[in-house]
């Protein structure tokens, strides 16, 4: 998938997930970049050497490279070692995040992710400056603590499961924002899961019945006709 577009920084996107790779690509096509998507991770050198892109997004789980080996190859390169490169990937665990940036990475994102705040990271790398992630997130009576997992209404804890924390996260991040259940899903949950479109609606079913004060009609938890769903904040 490339953009072409006239004096548009050129974006290098490794990414197995086409739904993910779609969700990363339109936003920041929209925010003025040239997007470039390589979904299996091979020939990554060779394809950095002719698109000379500002900044890679890297997927760490993919089908012909590891992302680790990827990232390792860039920085060997003399020509690449200053390549600003972030990672996008499943992997959370502390060790995955240490092992990333030791490695060279410059950002580290885990999915699920906003969006607009990778657009956000990625506009503050190639101005050279750090992205600060934000910590909570509100709307009105809810308030998500992300740092420590929580989610309240009012002040009074919500009780949500692990997947439910993520699906609101998610939209809340992006406010207004209408997503398809495809979208949702690759933002959402790891691509080793398969989840249908009527597994997303009841996760939404349950979510409304766990924020909204009145779950048949919904004040957050918006559904899009034709579309899917977004967060009126």
């Amino acid at each position: 998938m490339t953009t072409e577009a006239i004096d548009a920084p050129p974006i290098l996107v490794v990414e197995d997930d086409q739904d993910v790779a779609r969700l990363v690509a339109f936003q920041l096509e929209h925010e003025g970049f040239a997007v470039t998507v390589n979904a299996t991770g091979g020939g990554v050198l060779e394809q950095v050497t002719s698109l000379q892109p500002r900044l890679v997004v890297l997927d760490l789980m993919l089908p012909l490279a590891h992302g680790y080996e990827i990232l390792r190859d860039l920085r060997r390169d003399p020509r690449y070692a200053q390549l600003p490169v972030l990672l996008l990937t499943a992997l959370g665990a502390e060790s995955d995040r240490v092992r990333g940036l030791d490695l060279g990475a410059d950002d580290y994102m885990q999915k699920p992710f906003s969006p607009k705040e990778l657009a956000a990271r990625v506009r503050a790398r190639l101005r050279g400056a750090p992205a600060a992630a934000p910590s909570r997130l509100t709307a009105g009576p809810l308030e998500l603590d992300l740092d420590a997992h929580t989610a309240r209404r009012h002040g009074v804890p919500l009780d949500l499961s692990d997947t439910e924390f993520r699906l609101l996260a998610f939209l809340m991040k992006s406010p207004a924002r209408a997503f398809t259940r495809r979208q949702i899903v690759a933002a959402v949950w790891s691509p080793q899961h398969f989840i249908s479109d009527r597994a997303v609606d009841v996760y939404m079913l349950r979510l409304r019945a766990k924020i909204e004060l009145e779950p048949e009609r919904p004040r957050f938890l918006v559904s899009v006709r034709r579309v899917g769903y977004r967060f009126d904040a």
